[in-house]
């Protein structure tokens, strides 16, 4: 039964990304496109009086990076995800007037056979997965849809520009870039060593080159003229000349002659093809560890920049020659992937915790006789770090034995420094408090690439407490004011400072309305900062797939960032069952980067409203009462942690194998839970409590105060308030007290239940609060399609829980037999709630 309504709800989420696709498709057929379209915020712009020009000079200059996380979110197999995109691309296909009879009854036959296929495979993963499962995972996402996607998005920019009577986008503009933690996060994970992210950088790299192989055969047929410029002719000489020295064995001299001399762009990419098939064997042969053949890695792509170098001597040619209209298909679109993917497909993040760090520094303190680096005080260890940062001096010495869990630390970096630079982005130093955590990193970099000619990856603090957000301006400031510092970042990084602001744990930390307010807060006095010292400064979203982890509709969450603060760069993660909803289908890839493209572009162009004091005073009053209320229950509250644990399946959430990462990063309570389980017990028991805990308390002070207008002013006019309510009016639209009920009649001790009526209680005033603030009398009642989704899965959502009520129930008392039942009941109710944690 478990299996049945889950399938339901996974299918109907596919039919919901179809309609997405069909309905933007639909609209893009009319004068502006579908709401969050470029087309319809350039026509926006141009009649607030911004010229057609400009707009497109800052179109040129945006930069998305999209971050794939290895975060735990996604309860579905893999296995299971492709047959359901194969069924959404038969629907759309379904869809076309142009099907014959036959082609429609094969494309319903496909869609039988995947179901069928569905019900037949084993929904529950019997194994955790490795980092380097994660990896792959990772990797499909993009090779699947977004491959070919952005290139064709790309060219649709292109056109539209066209029909303003304005050039296409530059031929090396990137709109969008990606990153990936997959392999690279060893935040509390300790399956993720230096062995593993080297393994994981090979295979990313073996998966381009195999891509760009693919995309090389096709180019060979595509450009069979006969003729080009004296350029190109001159640089195939070169080539064959320089093959001959490189690779003088038979083999290749016998694959050059397959190739007519009269075929010049053959040859070229004859040439081409010899050295990215060196690549794609040179990293199997590393996968497999095999020994390298020296003549193969003398042959191998090192930086996208030199496998651009032909084929743009290629495109030049073709325009050159009266040939542009080839050049400008699969040729450009293969250049443009080279700039947006490189040679890597994904730049992997490193992310370590600050303590491991400050651990790995006493250690070394100790041993070489200055003390304990745990003990000091911060002005001592920015002094000690300084002496350092500013000289030659080594640090560790060469034969000091360390521990296991230093000598891992220690070995991280080394492996950072053996990597090619396009492989990798930045390191992120997760709970970070101090410019001392930051300072810590640079000098481990510097240490580890003392004897190597290489270049340190850029280092990102993550603020993700309260504390840290709250004090983050003036760590920036203090880091801005250390001349070793800020002449490196200048020097090295073109005085660009990159920060994560984390939705997650702040959240977890003080509630979603504390959280909100301190992120916007803190964005805007870092600003303040950064412009003081002319740094440009650059904001990491760590947002996860719900909203009490920064999820939700990002179009409306990108116009409400404070002014200044996107400056046509956005760096987000895409987490678990975000990357499904984002990239899925090809249509919902393009979606995904028109919300992204006008939303960005609309923060940089758009005139800002000015932030009335009022406004400021409510929400800094509203923070304060809900901070009080949410930390007063989750963390003071004795009875809460035993309620927590009984009502909600957190303990049973390992049995889900969704990732290779501990739930803990070490044994306590809940501030040692991560957000991820933490938000995804709650979402279970649709009592959704992260989301919305403190908030009734806070609106209801503030009614107090006499503030109604002055709620409802912010609603319709400061586009942070409009999106902080907007989204919570979403997650309360999908909560259900009467269900959390049945949770606690089941599974929670009789006295504890008392405690659970009381936070369904507050639910439901919550629920009127909110509304007070909108206006509406009913939930979503400005919504109607999302509302209508929520409303047609009730009737499958309710089994589900039932189930999980029951399975959960004789689970603890000891019966196996129902694991499986408990599973399949817990993605079941994730695939309905469209989000995990």
């Amino acid at each position: 039964m478990t299996s049945l309504y889950s399938h339901m709800m996974n299918l109907a989420n596919m039919v919901e990304h179809v309609h997405r696709v069909l309905g933007s498709r639909r609209d893009l057929r009319g004068k502006d496109g579908f709401e969050f379209s470029v087309e319809k915020a350039f026509s926006e712009l141009v009649k607030q009086g911004h010229s057609p020009s400009r707009i497109r000079a800052t179109l040129c200059k945006q930069k998305v990076e999209m971050v794939l996380t290895a975060h735990p979110t996604q309860a579905l197999r893999r296995s299971l995800l492709s047959k359901l995109q194969n069924v959404g691309h038969d629907l759309l296909r379904l869809r076309s007037s142009e099907l014959v009879p036959q082609e429609r009854s094969h494309a319903r036959n496909r869609i039988k056979e995947n179901i069928h296929a569905m019900w037949r495979t084993d929904e529950v993963r019997r194994t955790k997965p490795r980092p380097e499962d994660e990896a792959r995972s990772t990797l499909q996402v993009l090779e699947r849809t977004v491959w070919n996607a952005l290139p064709q998005y790309l060219k649709f920019i292109d056109g539209m520009l066209s029909r303003h009577k304005l050039k296409p986008l530059p031929i090396d503009c990137t709109p969008f870039v990606f990153g990936s933690w997959a392999g690279g996060d060893r935040d509390g994970n300790p399956f993720v060593t230096p062995d593993v992210t080297k393994h994981v950088v090979f295979i990313n790299r073996f998966r381009a080159a195999t891509l760009y192989l693919e995309l090389i055969e096709t180019l060979m047929f595509d450009l069979s003229m006969l003729s080009a410029d004296e350029e190109l002719m001159s640089y195939n000489e070169t080539l064959s000349k320089s093959n001959e020295v490189v690779m003088g064995r038979a083999v290749f001299r016998e694959f050059w002659n397959h190739v007519p001399k009269s075929e010049p762009y053959r040859i070229c990419l004859a040439y081409v093809r010899d050295r990215m098939s060196a690549t794609r064997d040179y990293y199997e042969a590393q996968l497999n560890d095999r020994p390298v053949d020296p003549d193969i890695e003398k042959k191998i792509y090192k930086s996208k920049e030199d496998f651009l170098e032909p084929m743009m001597k290629m495109y030049n040619s073709l325009h050159k020659h009266g040939d542009g209209i080839v050049a400008q298909g699969e040729l450009l679109d293969t250049i443009r992937r080279i700039h947006a993917f490189g040679l890597s497909m994904v730049r992997l993040d490193i992310r370590q915790e600050a303590d491991r760090h400050t651990e790995a520094m006493t250690e070394i303190t100790e041993y070489i006789g200055d003390g304990r680096y745990s003990d000091w005080t911060e002005e001592k260890r920015v002094e000690y770090l300084n002496s350092f940062l500013s000289s030659n001096r080594p640090l560790i010495p060469r034969y000091m034995k360390c521990s296991d869990r230093v000598q891992e630390i220690l070995d991280t970096f080394k492996m950072i420094c053996g990597l090619d630079r396009d492989s990798l982005g930045a390191y992120i130093i997760s709970m970070c408090m101090n410019p001392s955590d930051v300072l810590l990193v640079e000098v481990l970099q510097h240490e580890a690439a003392s004897s190597m000619d290489v270049v340190p990856l850029r280092v990102v603090p993550l603020l993700e407490t309260i504390h840290a957000l709250q004090t983050g301006a003036k760590t920036l400031e203090n880091l801005f004011q250390n001349e070793a510092y800020l002449s490196q970042l200048r020097s090295r990084f073109n005085s660009v400072q990159e920060v994560m602001v984390g939705y997650s744990d702040s959240g977890k930390d003080g509630g979603r309305v504390t959280s909100a307010w301190e992120l916007y807060k803190s964005q805007e006095s870092m600003v303040a900062v950064a412009e003081k010292y002319s740094v440009v400064l650059r904001f990491f979203h760590g947002r996860g797939g719900t909203v009490g982890r920064g999820g939700g509709p990002q179009h409306l969450a990108i116009l409400s960032q404070p002014p200044k603060s996107i400056n046509g760069y956005l760096r987000v993660t895409i987490q678990g069952e975000v990357q499904q909803q984002d990239f899925g289908l090809p249509g919902l890839c393009y979606n995904t980067f028109e919300m992204y493209s006008s939303a960005v572009l609309k923060a940089d162009m758009l005139i800002s409203p000015e932030t009335k004091d009022s406004w400021r005073q409510t929400m800094e009053d509203m923070s304060r009462s809900s901070y009080r209320k949410y930390r007063e229950i989750v963390y003071e509250e004795p009875r809460f942690v035993e309620y927590f644990r009984h009502a909600t399946p957190e303990r049973e959430l390992g049995l889900l194998n969704i990732g290779s990462r501990p739930q803990k990063r070490k044994e306590g309570g809940v501030e040692t839970l991560r957000a991820i389980p933490w938000v995804f017990s709650w979402t279970q028991t649709r009592l959704h409590l992260p989301v919305w805990l403190g908030l009734g308390t806070a609106v209801h002070d503030a009614l107090g105060k006499g503030r109604q207008e002055d709620l409802r002013d912010m609603y319709r006019n400061w586009p942070f308030a409009r999106s902080f309510f907007s989204l919570i009016s979403m997650v309360l639209a999908k909560a259900d007290p009467r269900i959390s009920a049945l949770y606690d009649k089941g599974l929670v001790p009789e006295e504890l239940q008392p405690f659970g009526q009381d936070l369904q209680d507050l639910l439901l005033e919550t629920v009127d609060h909110v509304l007070n603030v909108t206006g509406e009398s009913r939930l979503l009642e400005n919504e109607e399609t999302m509302a209508l989704a929520l409303e047609n899965r009730r009737p499958w959502m309710a089994p589900l829980n039932v189930a999980q009520v029951a399975a959960l129930e004789r689970y603890r008392k000891g019966d196996e037999e129902v694991v499986d039942a408990l599973i399949i009941s817990m993605k079941g109710v994730a695939a309905g709630m469209q989000n995990t944690g």
